[in-house]
């Protein structure tokens, strides 16, 4: 008898028996299940693949049936609206059921809240970690946790990819910035711990990544190997400081970094590397959760290892999970390559059944066994549970956590409150359309503003000279980039007219343009904290966020 067969009979047994809706799978029953499975099936179970559309086509069906795909990570060329991700992953799901042994799938997404966020139709899209690093609030960071939770557990979604616990030490870290909760390593442990409270008590999986710390980088892994030069003291002291609390809190996951560290391991980046993995994350730390890496087709990968080799690597260094999100002919030779290196013992079958354990135990800890997929009947119901998805409550949470976020940073006598009737010509420039609409309808009367859209790639020779010309009494900027930031500057130091800034994005932006009367970080370009940012000018809401990190 299969085991997808045997768990529904335990499960009933243990429902009668204790009258609790939630059903682990024993350690017995792993056990049983472990020794029925193949090794294709095994080696399948290490995989998250991405697939390509909104619905089922052959390739996530092979992926599935033919190589026992454990896991399939979403992304936005997956996802439309909850509905149809609905019925995504229960197709996907219901393949997996009909493997020889049944095994559920994670189904996996990074949806952090701020800019990195794969639902957003229909959605609640929560400010970003840097936000809530502002707010220095644990139970905000808990209830977006929840929210994001309730959100992608309705889906089907049972693994996130959240939260970032990289200390953002560097200003001009070009990957993570305004995806941290600040840089300071307590802080991080404080909210990060939160979050992952707030998602796992509501039934998703959370992953702290990027192990051992994305923090303090100068180039973007999706481009290049970065490389972090720090000693054994400093990681130890900030990088590491954050993934210690998180396994304290029982993070379900831990995802690697492809980063070299020279004081850790002078020859391969965490993702490759058994000091790393093993010796430090499993051994020192005591970790026993997942160790799940970062898309093994970055280029900080992919510039030097054959995608087969790689993941053969981080299996050997003692990850459990590999990604390969996007190329078909990329995943079948890691699923190859996975298969011929365990037939060869370069992966022994303690090592594979040792990740292969670990995998089920997640599985069942997110009820993935007991309900391996969402029925929604009829989503137009009014007690439909896709109802809860950007629900009037969780709107108003992402709110609050934008609102108490918004940080003045800088502000001379006099310049705010604005008047909702401005007697004077306000100039509002900005390259969001939401910034520049919502400025205007918080106004009683808009004859005296003047908005202009600009690009995102401006050209400064032109712009400067025609918003010099036009003689404001005011200017209010909305940046989110260093050309926007720049362009401010030059402009405070061709005209005496107070300026006003709003970075809708890093806070850091505001130390390119110092000789203003007045700078503000909303840090994100979301409805929440676009509004929120407004009406601290007017005078609506105090500004009551602090800097989660240091603007040079």
């Amino acid at each position: 008898m299969h085991f997808r067969y045997i768990i529904p009979i335990y499960i009933l047994i243990f429902v009668i028996t204790t009258c609790v809706n939630v059903y682990a799978v024993s350690d017995a029953e792993i056990e049983m299940l472990i020794g029925s499975m193949s090794v294709e099936e095994k080696v399948g179970q290490l995989l998250m693949y991405g697939i390509g559309g909104r619905e089922v086509g052959p390739i996530p069906k092979g992926h599935i049936t033919k190589r026992f795909v454990g896991g399939i990570i979403l992304y936005g060329r997956n996802i439309q609206t909850p509905q149809q991700v609905a019925t995504l992953t229960t197709e996907l799901q219901q393949l997996a059921q009909e493997t020889p042994n049944g095994i559920p799938l994670f189904i996996s997404i990074d949806q952090e809240g701020g800019i990195v966020n794969r639902m957003n139709k229909g959605a609640t899209v929560l400010p970003g970690n840097l936000a809530l690093g502002a707010t220095r609030s644990i139970t905000l960071a808990e209830k977006a946790g929840e929210i994001t939770a309730i959100e992608l557990a309705t889906v089907g979604v049972n693994l996130n990819f959240a939260p970032v616990l990289d200390v953002n030490t560097n200003p001009l870290n070009p990957v993570i910035g305004v995806r941290a909760y600040g840089e300071s390593p307590q802080l991080v442990s404080q909210l990060g711990t939160a979050y992952i409270r707030g998602l796992q008590k509501n039934g998703v999986l959370a992953t702290a990544k990027h192990f051992p710390g994305h923090g303090d980088t100068h180039v973007d892994s999706h481009k290049k190997l970065p490389i972090v030069t720090h000693d054994l003291k400093r990681v130890n002291s900030v990088e590491l400081v954050p993934f210690r609390a998180a396994i304290e809190a029982d993070v379900a996951a831990i995802m690697s970094a492809h980063i070299l560290y020279p004081s850790l391991d002078t020859q391969y980046p965490a993702t490759l590397s058994y000091k790393i993995l093993t010796t430090i994350l499993r051994r020192q730390l005591g970790y026993d959760g997942l160790i799940i890496t970062d898309d093994l087709e970055m280029q900080a990968i992919d510039d030097k290892y054959d995608t087969g080799d790689a993941a053969v690597m981080a299996i050997q260094a003692g990850a459990d999970i590999v990604i390969v999100a996007w190329t078909l002919k990329k995943q079948q030779r890691v699923y190859n390559a996975l298969r011929q290196a365990v037939k060869t013992r370069k992966i022994t079958e303690t090592r594979l059944n040792e990740s292969v354990r670990r995998i089920l135990k997640k599985k069942s800890a997110c009820g993935a066994f007991e309900k391996p997929y969402v029925q929604i009947e009829n989503p137009n119901a009014i007690n439909s549970p896709l109802a809860k998805i950007g629900s009037a409550k969780h709107r108003d949470v992402a709110q609050t956590i934008a609102t108490r976020a918004i940080t003045l940073v800088k502000n001379t006598p006099g310049t705010l409150p604005l008047k909702s009737e401005p007697q004077e010509p306000v100039l509002l420039i900005s390259p969001s359309r939401e910034f520049s609409n919502t400025f205007l309808k918080a106004h009683t009367d808009i004859s005296n503003i003047t908005p202009v859209l600009i690009p995102l790639q401006i050209n400064q020779k032109l712009l400067l000279p025609q918003i010099l010309l036009s003689k404001p009494s005011l200017i209010v900027a909305g940046i989110v980039n260093a050309q926007q930031a720049n362009l401010v500057h030059q402009i405070s130091e061709k005209t005496d007219v107070p300026i006003i800034v709003i970075s809708l994005r890093t806070p850091y932006l505001l130390g390119k343009c110092p000789d203003v009367a007045c700078s503000v970080a909303a840090y994100d370009d979301n409805h929440y904290s676009v509004l929120a940012a407004v009406e601290v000018l007017l005078g609506k809401r105090a500004a009551v966020g602090k800097l989660p990190v240091t603007i040079p």
